[in-house]
This record gives C-alpha cells, structure tokens and sequence, in this order.
C-alpha cells in the first residue's frame, strides 16, 4: 500500500452513496435490484458494515451477520483498483478488534479460498446450492493477527 494513501475503517450506513458501487462486486451477477436487495437485508441491528475509506472514498467493505458467538462474513469487497493492497486484510483485522472474542466465519470460493488460508483461517470444501465448489472458512476467536 502506498504509504501517502491513508486507509481509515469506519461503519458504513446502508445509505451510504458509494455502498452499492463496492458491494457489487461481491454478488454473483449483480443486477441493481439484486445489490439494493443485498443492502436492504443490512437494515438489522445483527448487521454491520465496516467500510474501508481513503480520504472520502470507499475503497472496501466488510457486511458482518453476528450469530450467537459467531461473526458471519456476508460479504468482503475491495474495488478492484485497490486489491492486492492489503486493504482486505485490514478489513478482517478491523473485524477482530471490533469482535476480538468470537470467531469467524466466511463461505467463498476458489478464487478467494488462498486470501483466508493465509490469515490462518481453516478451509473445508464443499458443494454448493448450484453444485459449484465452495469453502467454509473458519478461524477462532484470537486467531487472526490485530496488528
């Protein structure tokens, strides 16, 4: 990461201009019905995005569904200008600060699998709903580096 780009977490509110221009690309064929379905299913209090911001911009965000004692990822996205930055990273990190004794948990897919086995998550494949390959990926709560 460029070290003049400083990267700021904060939550995001489900009115958030920029919300559905980064969300997108963490929803299989998202059409702009199905984003602004993904962003309404955000209006409950076991919700919560956490947006990663350079300056006024929103670079990512993380959609967090807390179940029990268990913080579900929905969603983590990064615009594509900005990936491979680690701004990803920061975001799961941000999470464990805000939840630093839970665990986590995130389904994803082959493209993304190799983002969570290298912090430390535990992965186990599946076959999904439409009989494609998925992953479970699980870290316990005190796992994932803060720092």
């Amino acid at each position: 990461m460029n070290e003049k780009k400083k990267i700021v977490l904060r939550n995001v509110n489900v009115d958030e201009p920029q919300l559905s221009s980064v969300i997108l690309f963490s929803i299989g064929h998202p059409s702009q019905q199905k984003v602004q379905a993904v962003i309404e299913s955000y209006h409950n209090t076991q919700h919560k995005i956490i947006g990663a911001f350079i300056g006024d911009i929103l670079v990512g965000i993380v959609g967090l569904l807390k179940i029990h004692e268990s913080i579900i990822i929905r969603h983590l996205s990064v615009v594509p200008r900005w990936r491979k930055q680690g701004i990803g990273t920061l975001l799961l990190k941000g999470v464990k600060r805000c939840y630093p004794h839970i665990s986590v948990v995130a389904e994803t897919d082959d493209e993304s699998v190799q983002f969570y086995l290298q912090l430390g998550f535990a992965c186990h494949s599946f076959t999904g709903p439409y009989g494609t390959l998925r992953y479970k990926c699980t870290i316990n709560k005190s796992d994932i580096p803060t720092s």
